[in-house]
């Protein structure tokens, strides 16, 4: 999580109230720079102290991780918030990048950083199976609204026309950061 996040979920206050408690953790922490902020991870000695075996490096997920963390910030905080949940339904599977509950519904949001806009059409295509087979909607009376967010103004007019049909809002980063 970036310092802003740790900051915003645990109601730190001032940048400089949430430096002084990281740096009183500092033992248990690594970090490194991502843009204008800073990204924190547990080091070994924190992953022992917690008693977690999932080891987390800086990698090209990192940007794709933090945008999901801001569309979770910007949806309010959801109590049910899944990651990268495998979702069958009868022979067809799919992983959202997240799922979460608001309003008693389920969502699925797909984070669009570095994909391929063929890869992006693979999955809507996905998507769009799973509504036509009309599975979900017997069983839970909805469909899920898929919340898109990608880089750039160009790819939200693209998206909402890969959509066409099924229940999406589509947001720029820039817009819920």
């Amino acid at each position: 999580m970036s310092r802003t996040h740790i900051q915003r979920l645990h109601r730190l206050g001032s940048v400089r109230n949430a430096q002084k408690v990281l740096k009183q953790m500092e033992e248990y922490l690594h970090s490194f720079r991502e843009g204008y902020d800073t990204v924190y991870y547990l080091s070994k000695l924190g992953r022992d102290m917690i008693g977690s075996k999932k080891q987390v490096k800086r990698s090209l997920q990192t940007k794709h991780s933090l945008m999901r963390n801001d569309f979770f910030f910007h949806v309010g905080c959801p109590s049910y918030w899944k990651n990268e949940m495998k979702v069958v339904v009868g022979e067809l599977t799919i992983v959202p990048d997240a799922t979460f509950k608001k309003n008693q519904r389920l969502h699925f949001l797909e984070i669009d950083n570095t994909q391929t806009m063929t890869e992006n059409r693979l999955k809507i295509e996905r998507y769009k199976a799973l509504h036509a087979t009309g599975l979900f909607q017997r069983q839970y009376q909805y469909f899920p609204m898929i919340h898109i967010v990608t880089v750039n103004r160009s790819r939200v007019r693209r998206f909402i026309e890969m959509c066409e049909g099924l229940p999406v809002q589509v947001y720029l980063y820039d817009d819920i950061k």
